[in-house]
């Protein structure tokens, strides 16, 4: 059985501590609840059999000790098997304790610092001594003479339990895996084996508990985030779906984002899709082939805009001149093919879409020479702030500079260390488009790019 069960209120712990440092002392087994849990539904189940296990209790009453749930428990509980020693370890009020406690007569320990002669120390140790069955003012070992011969014999074989307790103890103290629930749990069985019932039982034993219900609710909050990530994955990935079919609109203008970047980072995309248009685009003469599957291809020339915000974040490319005609809206040009697809290949790393089916890339020249090759619609031109002449949208809703100007195409054959394919748009406002091919290192006044990317129906927007 335990001796002493010590109770009180967490608010003195460090006013109770050398308390038990001195019961301890004594070779006293003590119960001393380290966390002292002071609410929560249910009287934790190793302090109350503790509690039922003791041959006394210490209330160690304090203002805060009166307003504690389980405090309260624990002293009635004392209180009704007259097992309670109630020491005061902080000044209250007299009217402090509950009415059915103001009757009971207490020690005052409010101004004891360790003195073994303290009057009201010493009165402390009798009625815990004449509770525990030994003498507590001669000696840790002293035998109670006066109670009997039973008594002497149990007491002969305390030395040999309480050295051994002993040796526990300071193997707790100083356990290096007090947080491993596994070690614990060895550690309390061997405990339990050689001390059973004892104060460091329940004291690790409370402790392997308190672990055991955070390792769960640790395991808990884990499967809860690991199902929040998958939910949010799940809403991450419809709303890309999404996005990805409404590009798949006719017409449909849309620009990708990286976080954190201007929004000029990224050219705007129109989609471009096979069918009526697809039929008004195809000019009579046959010069222009109809491309039957879905494609989005940049609204206008990438212009300086696109490509300084790009170098402006830490794109390594060519820093394009202008030759003092100005940037800003202006299509870009004295960009090489290398250069372009320096940029597609950028944008592609950013967004994630490196290696997939719908990356950007340079338009091929049946692409470029089908879009651009569509019907001028009515409307007014696109004319940005900065002055650039722009025709107005043909029936695709893109844009072509009104000073004629050639544009990169993928290169067709032999890789861009070669040659690649040009294209220019027909004669403004109707004809056909110019053929030619380029060296894939050449920078011209007269030469820009647009960007493309193939859409299907199974590649979902990239994650911005």
């Amino acid at each position: 059985m335990v001796d002493v069960f010590i109770s009180y209120s967490r608010a003195t712990r460090k006013r109770v501590e050398p308390i038990k440092q001195k019961l301890d002392g004594l070779g006293l087994d003590c119960f001393f609840d380290m966390h002292q849990i002071d609410g929560g539904a249910n009287f934790p189940d190793v302090i109350d059999r503790a509690l039922r296990d003791s041959r006394s209790v210490l209330c160690c009453w304090s203002p805060a000790y009166f307003q504690g749930q389980w405090s309260m428990i624990e002293c009635r509980d004392a209180m009704a098997r007259g097992i309670i020693v109630p020491v005061a370890v902080e000044r209250f009020e007299q009217f402090a304790p509950p009415a059915d406690l103001r009757q009971i007569n207490w020690l005052d320990l409010v101004d004891w610092n360790g003195e073994e002669d303290h009057e009201e120390w010493k009165r402390t140790m009798q009625n815990l001594g004449k509770l525990i069955g030994r003498d507590l003012i001669g000696g840790p070992l002293a035998i109670n003479r006066g109670a009997g011969l039973a008594t002497s014999h149990a007491s002969a074989a305390v030395p040999v339990r309480d050295r051994l307790l002993e040796d526990l103890r300071t193997t707790w103290a100083d356990f290096a895996a007090k947080s491993d629930v596994a070690a614990v749990g060895r550690f309390l069985q061997r405990v339990h084996d050689a001390v059973p019932g004892s104060g460091l039982e329940f004291e690790i034993e409370d402790h392997f508990d308190r672990l055991s219900k955070q390792a769960e609710r640790r395991t808990k909050e884990a499967e809860i985030a690991r199902a929040e990530r998958q939910e949010q994955r799940a809403k991450d990935d419809a709303a890309r779906r999404a996005a990805a079919q409404a590009r798949l609109r006719p017409a449909a203008v849309w620009r990708d984002t990286i976080p954190g970047m201007p929004v000029h980072t990224v050219p705007e995309m129109v989609t471009i899709l096979p069918g009526e248009i697809a039929k008004q685009a195809a000019a009579p003469d046959g010069h222009c082939a109809p491309v039957d599957y879905p494609f989005a291809l940049s609204r206008h020339p990438v212009t300086y805009a696109d490509l300084d915000a790009a170098i402006a974040v830490g794109a390594d490319l060519e820093w394009p001149a202008d030759h003092g005609k100005g940037r800003g809206c202006r299509a870009a040009v004295q960009v090489s093919g290398h250069d372009a697809q320096a940029y597609a290949d950028w944008l592609n790393a950013r967004l994630g879409l490196t290696g997939r089916s719908d990356a950007y890339r340079l338009p091929s020249g049946a692409e470029l020479e089908f879009s651009l090759c569509a019907p001028a619609s009515e409307g007014e031109a696109d004319e940005p702030a900065d002055g650039t002449a722009r025709r107005a949208a043909n029936a695709f809703g893109l844009h072509l500079e009104k000073d004629e100007m050639w544009e990169w195409c993928e290169a067709s054959g032999g890789g861009p260390e070669k040659r690649m394919d040009i294209r220019k748009p027909p004669a403004f406002p109707t004809g056909s488009a110019g053929h030619a091919e380029e060296n894939a290192t050449t920078r011209r006044d007269d030469l820009g790019f647009r960007l493309a990317r193939t859409l299907t129906q199974n590649d979902p927007a990239p994650a911005n």
